[in-house]
């Protein structure tokens, strides 16, 4: 008999009690020292008349009797002015009372937009690019992967500061996406010295936009526009700028075309709070007295239950709301944050977890989304809840979950959670419909 073929029962007994800790041992370890950040002061309200533009010369304001007549005064760009073509999608866009709607879901954050255009002194066409990118929505997510209001990808987002991150997705928050889309699109005029092309380009991309004006250039066009190069351009970037000038028509005639605009007052609807502290995202809603699902549904920037002081993430609340948390906060002496950080050791899936700390899967994925089938990976850092926090945030549990899905599953579900904030359906383009 061959005794290399067989093991000793003590070395049998030394490995299963080695394989017994990784079944027994939780797979995480916690943090003892959070790295959440705590600072002064605790909260800033910025100033309500120009939160999101940048440091220059403020020229006096004039005085207008609505927010549409702020923007008809601030109209520039000619192109388009006698296109039938834009005509046809005007009247359109009228029988269909699409311009109407989303003008009223426009109205809490128009102001913010139309400001910071007014204030880097840009022609307040670019006003009507969410229009057509989103309809106004901060929780509008397309095919491609963009997200918000200004519809940015991640990658154009990153390059230009929009952070995106476990806690926050900057692309769904109106001050942040609005700053971002106004240096984006001031880059493009500079490279194209003509509007509609920046406009096409921030639709389908600068270097596309370029290659087909370089060409127009060889085919001896001495200053190509964008009647140039459309037939060249993809089909939706072709649809896209038009639609931008037609809804240009409609409000700068809307008793033409038989429009009936809101009523928006030329004044902030909202003021811009920053948290410089770690604070839950409910005990801010208390703070403000508002319902948490209130409070995601108007910053559905907010992916995860705590917000992070050290990265000063800006919210829209109502005047009164505010003041509210502004004075709660200062007054408040209990813990801001109910979350405990854990670091992951070994492998683990959201259910692993949710059975280790005996609550819902959900509960975990609220502050930790991840896709089904996928596991946390060794040296991850994830958000539980501490002791005695048993209670399920369904908004934004739900939230969480559904960021996690592909944009196709998110699609086909045809709307994101909060009433109004629709995904951008595939029977459209940019929020438009297509006809």
């Amino acid at each position: 008999m061959n005794r290399s073929r067989f093991t000793p029962l003590w070395l049998v007994f030394v490995l299963s009690l080695g394989g017994c800790a990784s079944v027994f041992d939780a797979p995480y370890e916690e943090i003892d020292e959070t790295p959440l950040a705590q600072s002064e002061p605790q909260l800033e309200i910025v100033d309500a008349d120009d939160p999101l533009a940048p440091a220059v010369q403020v020229r006096p304001r004039k005085v207008y009797p609505d927010i549409w007549a702020r923007v008809r005064d601030g109209f520039r760009v000619d192109a388009f002015a006698g296109d039938k073509s834009v005509e046809r999608i005007a009247r359109r866009f009228a029988a269909d009372g699409i311009v109407e709607r989303i003008a009223q879901r426009a109205a809490g954050y128009l102001y913010y937009v139309v400001d910071s255009v007014d204030q880097r002194e840009l022609p307040m066409e670019v006003v009507l690019v969410p229009f057509v990118e989103s309809g106004y929505s901060l929780s509008a997510a397309s095919f491609a992967e963009a997200h918000g209001a200004w519809q940015f990808i991640e990658s154009t987002a990153k390059n230009y500061e929009i952070r995106i991150d476990r806690f926050r997705d900057d692309r769904r928050n109106l001050v942040a996406s609005t700053r971002a889309a106004m240096n984006y699109l001031t880059t493009l005029h500079a490279m194209f010295d003509d509007w509609p092309l920046a406009m096409a380009a921030y639709n389908c991309g600068e270097k596309r936009v370029a290659a087909e004006v370089e060409k127009a250039r060889r085919r001896g066009v001495q200053m190509p526009g964008f009647h140039d190069i459309s037939a060249q351009l993809p089909p939706e970037t072709r649809e896209y700028v038009p639609r931008i000038f037609a809804v240009k028509r409609l409000i700068a005639d809307p008793l033409a075309h038989r429009v009936k605009l809101p009523p928006i007052a030329d004044e902030p609807l909202f003021s811009v709070v920053e948290i410089h502290r770690d604070i839950d995202v409910a005990l801010v809603a208390r703070f403000a007295g508002m319902k948490t699902e209130d409070l995601v549904r108007q910053n559905p920037s907010l992916v995860a239950p705590v917000i992070i002081g050290r990265q000063n993430v800006q919210l829209l609340l109502p005047h009164q709301a505010a003041m509210k948390l502004s004075e709660a906060m200062a007054a408040h002496e209990g813990p801001w944050v109910t979350w405990r950080m854990v670091r992951i050791v070994r492998p683990a899936s959201p259910a692993d977890v949710a059975r280790r700390n005996r609550i819902p899967v959900a509960r975990v994925l609220q502050a930790n989304p991840l896709p089904d089938g996928h596991f946390y990976e060794v040296g991850s850092t994830l958000l539980l809840p501490g002791k005695g926090q048993e209670e399920l945030d369904v908004e934004l549990a739900q939230r969480a979950v559904l960021l996690t899905r592909a944009a196709s599953e998110c699609m086909t579900m045809q709307r994101c959670v909060g009433e109004g904030e629709k995904v951008v359906p595939p029977a459209t383009v940019n929020g438009m419909p297509r006809r």
